[in-house]
């Protein structure tokens, strides 16, 4: 009773054990994929409104306007709106820095010129000064997409330490079990086969060939007490027979 019962509390240790790291680990990993799938979603949408204010910029160059129009307004607000969201959603906000540092730049170059675009030649100021801010802000946004990228293998790595630490206890709960098998065969063996062998190998000889029923046994548990409902048996078939 003793050894089944163990047995059957150590499987379902090692499952409850291994069940609660799975399940974290699945959460884990589900968090980890959407968290990285956003990420990478909003750096998406920030180069598009970059791409927009930049088409809009090139159009109000060529044609000398010296007043936003709606593109680049849409653009801007998009751009904002993105990397707001990006702000929420990401696991270290430091990793947008460059980005806010670059937006600030790009934003400050355009409102710098636009705030006296009537004396200058817009596109020299494209092509000269807005260029460099452009490519600036968008090295930044890819560089943060690259950042994610990084941080998701980091993140893979401990998951997989994880899934291995999962593993651990049920290996463990594994070779326990196999030992308190072995352990159970060998008491089963000693304390209740063995003494069953002596006892029908002695009582086979007394019924074949008279030899006097003599096991020697230790303990006080159920062959025990077998073996002495046999001698008394004997006992009482000699004193009839007598």
């Amino acid at each position: 009773m003793v050894g089944f019962v163990s047995l059957g509390f150590l499987l379902f240790f090692s499952g409850m054990v291994s069940l609660v790291e799975l399940t974290r680990l699945g959460r884990s990993t589900q968090n980890l994929l959407e968290t990285s799938a956003s990420n990478m979603e909003q750096a998406k949408k920030m180069l598009d409104a970059v791409q927009e204010q930049n088409t809009a910029l090139l159009q109000m160059a060529i044609l000398e306007t010296t007043e936003y129009d709606s593109l680049y307004i849409a653009g801007r607000n998009n751009f904002d709106k993105a990397l707001a969201e990006a702000t929420v959603t990401v696991r270290d906000r430091s990793e947008l820095d460059s980005v806010y540092v670059a937006r600030e730049r790009y934003n400050a170059v355009i409102d710098h010129h636009f705030s006296d675009a009537a004396t200058q030649d817009h596109v020299s100021w494209f092509i000269n000064t807005y260029k460099t801010s452009y490519y600036d802000l968008t090295a930044a946004i890819k560089n943060y997409m690259i950042n994610t990228q990084y941080t998701l293998g980091n993140e893979a790595a401990r998951l997989e330490n994880n899934a291995h630490r999962a593993t651990v206890p049920s290996v463990i709960a594994l070779g326990v079990a196999i030992l308190v098998i072995v352990m159970f065969f060998y008491f089963i063996d000693l304390y209740f086969v063995h003494p069953v062998t002596g006892l029908t190998q002695a009582l086979q000889n007394y019924l074949d060939l008279k030899v006097p029923f003599k096991v020697s046994m230790e303990g006080k548990d159920e062959v025990f007490k077998l073996k002495e409902l046999i001698e008394k048996l004997i006992m009482l078939a000699g004193k009839k027979i007598d």
